[in-house]
């Protein structure tokens, strides 16, 4: 199934540009402000991190551009208190309080239509497909100083695992070659797959990004 879905996008990066007029390319990065909604999500809190990356742009006409990006993409959450109490449902220690981050870094691929409005704004929205890379979790204990056993830290691999979703956003132009782009992201793929208990919760982000096109 992820061979297919690599197969349509390559697909359809090839035959794209034999269609549109001119083609411009670029370079992009800013922040990014995610969290995860749905269930056990309760005490979630958003974290701030980053993105980066190259885009392309396919005119088709003076109202519509087609703009494929390539971004690495760190998302995640943070929590104040032990997650695996709360991702497992067991009552927390007394008196144990933690600060737990996790970190979702993916390789990102949203295609995104574009539409003017005018001459300085246009506004876009498509579907995103990301592929994470890995997860890093760091836990600092709130009842130790700072030391040796106060904050711990785990990366594991991502193994590519796949979400999916849709991005939306406005594109405000303050010159030929920069502009910039507030945008919000809703994953689709349920993170809680396979559990017995039917319980669902998605990423959500919100990016504020500058973008430079070269040409």
């Amino acid at each position: 199934m992820v061979k297919l879905k690599w197969f349509l996008l390559l697909t359809c990066f090839y035959f794209v540009p034999l269609q549109s007029q001119d083609v411009h390319y670029g370079a992009k990065a800013g922040a990014n402000y995610s969290s995860v909604v749905g269930d056990l999500t309760d005490g979630v809190k958003f974290r701030l991190s980053g993105h980066a990356g190259i885009f392309l742009q396919f005119e088709f006409s003076e109202g519509f551009t087609l703009q494929p990006e390539l971004l690495y993409v760190s998302q995640g959450f943070q929590y104040s208190s032990d997650l695996f109490s709360i991702e497992s449902e067991a009552p927390l220690p007394a008196g144990n309080d933690f600060r737990t981050n996790v970190q979702l870094n993916y390789l990102a691929i949203p295609v995104l239509g574009t539409f003017a409005l005018n001459e300085r704004y246009s506004v876009h929205f498509g579907p995103q497909f990301a592929f994470l890379l890995n997860q890093v979790t760091k836990i600092k204990s709130l009842d130790e100083p700072d030391g040796i056993n106060a904050k711990s830290k785990a990366s594991t691999s991502g193994k590519f695992l796949l979400d999916y979703g849709v991005a939306a956003g406005i594109d405000i132009k303050f010159g030929t070659n920069i502009s910039m782009t507030p945008r919000f992201y809703l994953g689709l793929r349920n993170r809680l797959n396979g559990r017995e208990d039917n319980l669902q919760n998605y990423n959500v982000s919100l990016q504020l990004s500058i973008n430079y096109i070269f040409d």
